[in-house]
């Protein structure tokens, strides 16, 4: 049996289970060619230090951390659903661009019914527990696959009594059980197009080399949806509409949205023929208008607190969301006092982390304690100026033990990760987790819980 390691906070901790390496069956060899393997095709990098185990909570840690999730997830749509009575009105309102939202369906119901359908949450643990830094809502977002794959592996490597140790929701899984949902909800075929650009699925800004395509990612997509009984094909956008079949009874009515239009509409490249399959009876999904539920602003929105929220909806963001506000002159209230927030942002900037609302900006957040005074107070003027950021307070993470590989020998690291719960439909879809290296790489692993926490 364990202790917990010094300083260890206790979110990671599972009280009297052993380390996780201790259930390790295969060598470090095995281990990181079953990584190789399995993650060969998926943008993930395999240079240097692997996990040599999964990432492992206690079952009351992992169960939390979807809770965190979904809650949060719901009072982010409502905050955007708040702003207008249509989705192009709700657009204007967050100040967001149209030309990264071109794939607005026009049918505003089904919009609201899908537009939290599938949903990645990113997570630190803070001193008082998990902390949401943000959402990443609807695009080919890095995780499922990824994660799917770890977990893989390390059912093959690691057992305890002759069973796996460690237990996890699959986020394939359920991807492919909100996509059936879909189907009995309304009436149609398990036919799905899954529409990606030719050579794979670009997801900037998860940590892979720039410019790398997931080139196995449609394919794995096929796979899964057909073991679920779907029949599936992969089409360009620029084979559409008319490889779908006719228009009102498409052979293919339902298609997974596994590219960011907004990347495809530089320049006005191809997303007309979408738009085409669309106006066809094609119902994609993800559908656009969960762009704005990953708009940082919403997210401030529902931090400074809206009148419709509950007491105890208040004292849930104020446990699990990190203090935001947008970048917009005026006073604000900040741990008990009045405070004009220009002047604060300036005068505390160690305490905060200034963000580009939108993904697709391209700034990366800025983290006041890490730059300096000249640079702080550019950024903080030019985000005032264009009031397209949102701030938000600096969250420590906590860290914790972690064994990694080099596919010889195994060494025990101390890594601060960040823990990405996703939602599908609403359903728990798996863990994915990063971590920042020594060496400023990112190693990525799949989190899993206990099968049997003790004292359960």
């Amino acid at each position: 049996m364990t202790a917990p390691a010094r300083g260890a906070h206790p979110f990671f901790h599972a009280p009297r289970r052993p380390a996780p390496s201790l259930a390790r069956t295969h060598s470090a060899a095995e281990v990181a060619a079953g990584l190789r393997g399995e993650l060969a095709g998926l943008g993930v990098e395999l240079a240097g230090a692997l996990p040599a185990q999964p990432f492992v909570l206690p079952r009351r840690s992992y169960d939390e951390l979807f809770v965190v999730g979904k809650v949060l997830l719901g009072l982010v749509r409502r905050a955007v659903l708040s702003l207008g009575p249509t989705w192009p009105e709700r657009l204007v309102a967050l100040g967001a661009d149209p030309a990264d939202h071109p794939l607005f369906s026009g049918l505003d119901n089904t919009e609201t019914d899908y537009c939290a359908m599938m949903a990645r949450a990113d997570i630190v643990v803070g001193e008082a527990g998990p902390q949401l830094l943000g959402f990443d809502v609807g695009d080919a977002f890095g995780g499922p696959h990824e994660t799917h794959a770890f977990t893989r592996v390390w059912r093959r490597t690691h057992t305890e009594d002759g069973r796996p140790p460690f237990t996890g929701h699959d986020p394939l899984a359920a991807r492919a059980a909100a996509f059936e949902d879909v189907c009995t909800r309304r009436g149609l075929p398990r036919a799905l197009a899954v529409i990606a650009p030719p050579g794979g699925t670009a997801r900037p800004g998860d940590g892979r080399f720039p410019g790398h395509l997931p080139e196995r990612l449609p394919e794995r997509d096929l796979e899964h949806f057909r073991a679920r009984g779907f029949e599936a094909a992969l089409f360009a956008p620029e084979e559409l509409p008319g490889a779908l079949g006719r228009p009102g009874k498409l052979r293919y009515p339902l298609g997974l949205r596994a590219f960011a239009p907004g990347d495809r509409s530089q320049g006005g490249a191809r997303v007309e023929p979408v738009r085409a399959a669309q106006r066809a009876g094609l119902l994609l999904l993800p559908p656009q208008s969960g762009g704005l539920l990953d708009n940082k602003k919403a997210l401030a929105l529902v931090s400074e607190g809206l009148p419709w929220m509950t007491r105890g909806e208040r004292g849930l963001v104020d446990r699990w969301l990190p203090w935001t506000r947008i970048s917009v002159a005026g006073r604000t209230r900040w741990h008990g006092t009045e405070q004009e927030l220009p002047g604060l942002l300036w005068g505390e900037r160690e305490r905060f982390v200034l963000k580009s609302a939108v993904r697709a900006a391209g700034r990366p957040p800025l983290v006041g304690r890490e730059c300096g005074a000249r640079v702080w107070a550019a950024a903080v003027e030019r985000a005032f100026r264009e009031g397209d950021s949102v701030v938000q307070e600096y969250v420590e993470p906590a860290g914790t033990l972690v064994e990694l590989t080099d596919g010889d020998t195994t060494w025990m690291s101390r890594l601060a990760p960040v823990l990405s719960p996703m939602l599908f439909g609403g359903r728990p879809g798996g863990c994915w987790v990063r971590s920042r290296l020594e060496d400023g790489a990112t190693s990525q692993n799949a989190v899993l819980a206990w099968t049997r926490d003790a004292g359960r």
